[in-house]
Formats: structure tokens, sequence, C-alpha cells
């Protein structure tokens, strides 16, 4: 059993999650117990109870910290009017493999798992994945509208070009055979297709869509 030590009250919490998200992600969410994520932190389970009243509150927490974060990182993009749609989506294009992969085990706790929470916990989750998917569709529909975008259905082409990254987290390994800024530009090729932009690639060494500009006009 770890030794029990004194923490920052400050950092306990994100350490908490940290640990827990490792857990859960190893060993899956039922054969982990708060014993288990209080050894790991080295604190007491009663220091643990302080924080979070049970389990399924831990994996709640986790998986909101993350999708507050991703949106923070997306959504302010998605809504730059300063930028081209094809600028924005191709950004969050990266940005979205970038954090699946740093993150992955919050991922993977999360999805898999939402059974495990109450109804208005998973409710909120769903809340904040509708938030993005939203945002995504907008930049779809301005494209659209602009005709940089030439789609048949935008509903239909957000949810391929959604389903398509968030694939990447059950199947990429950086130690594969792609490095992982090789497969953000592949995907924003394929973005591009998807949203019938044409048929120039993303140069190597540019993977925030700075290099399609003449579609955006």
């Amino acid at each position: 059993m770890a030794r029990k030590k004194s923490l920052d009250q400050h950092m306990l919490r994100p350490q908490i999650l940290d640990e827990a998200s490792r857990l859960f992600y190893e060993r899956g969410f039922a054969a982990t117990s708060i014993r288990d994520i209080a050894d790991a932190v080295g604190i007491s389970s009663s220091t643990l109870y302080h924080h979070f009243a049970n389990k399924q509150e831990v994996l709640s927490a986790i998986v909101t910290r993350f999708m507050t974060d991703f949106n923070n990182a997306t959504i302010p993009v998605l809504e730059d009017r300063t930028r081209t749609p094809t600028e924005r989506l191709l950004q969050v294009l990266a940005t979205h493999i970038e954090m699946s992969d740093d993150r992955r085990p919050e991922l993977l706790v999360g999805n898999p798992v939402l059974y495990a929470l109450d109804v208005s916990q998973r409710d909120r989750v769903l809340k904040q994945e509708a938030e993005y998917h939203a945002a995504v569709r907008a930049v779809i529909d301005e494209g659209q509208q602009r005709g940089i975008f030439s789609v048949a259905d935008p509903g239909l082409a957000t949810m391929a070009l959604l389903d398509m990254i968030n694939g990447v987290r059950e199947w990429y390994n950086a130690a594969g055979r792609v490095d992982r800024e090789t497969l953000v530009r592949r995907y924003q090729e394929f973005t591009l297709r998807i949203l019938g932009v044409g048929e120039r690639s993303v140069p190597d060494g540019d993977h925030v869509g700075t290099s399609v500009n003449a579609h955006c006009a």
C-alpha cells in the first residue's frame, strides 16, 4: 500500500482524477475500488471521500473535466469568424486528434461506461457533446452557404466527419507506422474530400489548414 502523504488541497482533486483515469483505463471501472484510487494517490479512503461521495462521482468528474477542456479548446475556434470555415475545421480536427491521443484514458473510461452515471450526470456529458457537434455543424452550414463546401447533406457530413475522428482513439498507436503529425495531415485531407473542397493535399509540415486558403474565398 502506498504511504499516505500530505497534499496541497488545490492539487489533490486533479491528482485523484488523474490516478482514477489511469486505473479505470488499465483495470476497468468495475474492477477499481475507492481504496485502489486512494492508494494510488497516496491518501486515505476517508480523505478521498471528503472530495467525492462515491466512485460514480469520480467517473462523472473525469468525463466532465475532459469535455469542459475539450470544448474550451475547440468551440471558440469554431466560432471565430475572422478565420475561414476550412481553417477552423482543420484546426479543430488537429486539436480533436491531439487531445484524444494525449488524454486517451479519460476518453476511454468515459464513453464505454456512461451507463454507470446517473441520469443527470449522463445528461450533462451528452449536453457538452451536443454543444461541440452543433458548433461543427454550424461551420459546415456556413461553408456550404458561402459556396466553400459542397455536400449533399450537411447533417450527414457532420456525423461522418465526427465518426471518422472519434474512431482514432480506438486504434491509433504512436508506435505504429503512422506518426501523429502524418495522421492529422491525412485526416485533414479526408475532411476536405468529405466536404467537397477539392483534391488538393495538405502539405507536409502544415497540418492546421493554412495551406488551403485558396479553397476558402
